[in-house]
């Protein structure tokens, strides 16, 4: 019997000599029969289930000696992998077998009358699954030798203790059929959520060089969503022979349901283009289709814009998002940006225009706000001034060298911290 056996027998023993009023001595054998008959009493052990059909004198023959155990609430009477030599019997309060890990949810409650432990003195296996006090419970401590020689020769309790028991294995077996369900469950969803992934993916422009045929723009965008779907989006494409469309966007929230609002404000953005050739009345447009059937009140911050890339002006107009960096005689900065208020939250929202002309070799980084709020595991951001140093240093390199940086360098100062939000990035470098 181990060292933590030992001490719950003492426990229980010391607590029951610490109720022995002083003035009766502990072998005194009328006050133990008083004793005995005020606990069979209290707790009518011989109307629990294990016990039924048995006189409550011979109970008294056979437990009257044995200890009774409290446990406070969260207090834990056996942990997987301990030796076991006891049956223990609720007398009151309760309790919770956890099959696995103690702090999980997944665990089976134990009611008065019912008992926990039989399974390893059966078998004589260390303790399967935690057993811990849901609240203020007493226990009667039944050693194996006692359980054994003492109850189980009574036919009642032989036959009690195996309708117990089998009542327990059609418990524990509904609960493994209900996990193997659970899990065909799980592998199904993330079937589903690795097709919805590649959908995803496949409406965003993904062959780099977007335009080879174009000599005067390079372009390169890339995103890692922080759930298998994510809600941001970006998309590049020309409208007129000159004129160069392009955006990026981040959709309120994560997973399926962001995804799904993506797929939406995308495929709007794209309807709308073909009527549309000015960036402020494109979102105009956009939003008021998106408050339209909008109950989940989910929005959506975009920043778009239209490259003429015979002249290098750049139009553009946003509505909430970060503002994009632009290269100037070697460092990055962030432009100024138009009033412009969330996508999907105001139907008659109006938005504006700003523009702005790139020189030969003038570059243009978007991203959405999973890049600057990006944190690490001192819960540091990540914030402007690293990404504009970054790009800083990059001032020489190509489209997709600028994309390529700032994820590296999010990655680094990140390190092991799980992702928390959806990374986007689209990067522009006008070449004349």
């Amino acid at each position: 019997m181990t060292s933590k056996r030992n001490s719950v027998f003492r426990r229980a023993q010391d607590r029951r000599g610490q109720q022995t009023p002083p003035e009766r001595e502990a072998g005194d054998p009328l006050h133990e029969r008083r004793c005995q008959a005020e606990r069979r009493s209290e707790n009518r052990i011989e109307r629990f289930g294990l016990l039924a059909g048995v006189s409550s004198e011979r109970l008294d023959d056979l437990l009257g000696h044995c200890p009774v155990l409290e446990l406070a609430p969260g207090e834990t009477l056996l942990e997987t992998g301990q030796e076991n030599h006891a049956v223990y019997l609720l007398l009151s309060g309760g309790l919770k077998v956890h099959l696995d890990e103690s702090n999980t949810d997944d665990c089976l409650p134990i009611a008065p009358g019912e008992f926990v432990g039989e399974l390893s003195i059966i078998d004589g296996d260390p303790v399967s699954a935690c057993v811990i006090a849901e609240r203020p419970s007493r226990l009667l401590v039944i050693a194996e030798e006692e359980f054994w020689e003492g109850l189980m020769p009574i036919p009642a309790v032989a036959r009690n203790f195996l309708a117990a028991l089998s009542q327990k294995m059609r418990t524990a077996s509904r609960v493994i059929v209900e996990r193997l369900q659970q899990q065909m469950a799980y592998r199904h969803m993330l079937k589903e959520l690795q097709i919805a992934r590649g959908i995803q993916e496949s409406m965003l422009p993904s062959r780099f060089p977007l335009f080879p045929e174009r000599k005067e723009v390079d372009i390169f965008a890339a995103m890692h969503a922080a759930k298998e779907v994510g809600g941001d989006f970006y998309d590049a494409f020309f409208i007129t022979p000159r004129q160069l469309f392009l955006c990026i966007g981040d959709v309120s929230g994560k997973g399926i349901s962001a995804a799904l609002f993506m797929v939406r404000c995308l495929t709007q953005i794209r309807t709308e283009t073909r009527y549309e050739h000015a960036p402020h009345d494109i979102l105009r447009r956009i939003n008021r289709a998106l408050c339209e059937n909008n109950e989940s009140a989910m929005f959506v911050t975009v920043f778009c814009a239209i490259l003429d890339i015979a002249t290098g002006e750049l139009v553009y107009s946003n509505g909430g998002h970060n503002a994009p960096l632009t290269s100037s005689q070697g460092q990055f900065d962030f432009i100024p940006m138009p009033r412009g208020v969330l996508i999907g939250v105001h139907p008659d929202a109006r938005f504006n225009c700003l523009s702005r002309t790139l020189q030969p070799g003038q570059a243009l980084l978007a991203y959405t706000d999973g890049v600057t709020e990006a944190l690490n595991d001192s819960d540091e951001l990540f914030g402007d001034d690293r990404l504009r140093a970054i790009l800083s240093q990059q001032r020489h390199a190509d489209a997709q060298g600028l994309v390529d940086a700032v994820r590296r360098g999010v990655n680094e100062f990140i390190q092991a911290t799980p992702q928390s939000d959806d990374i986007t990035l689209i990067a522009l470098r006008y070449l004349g």
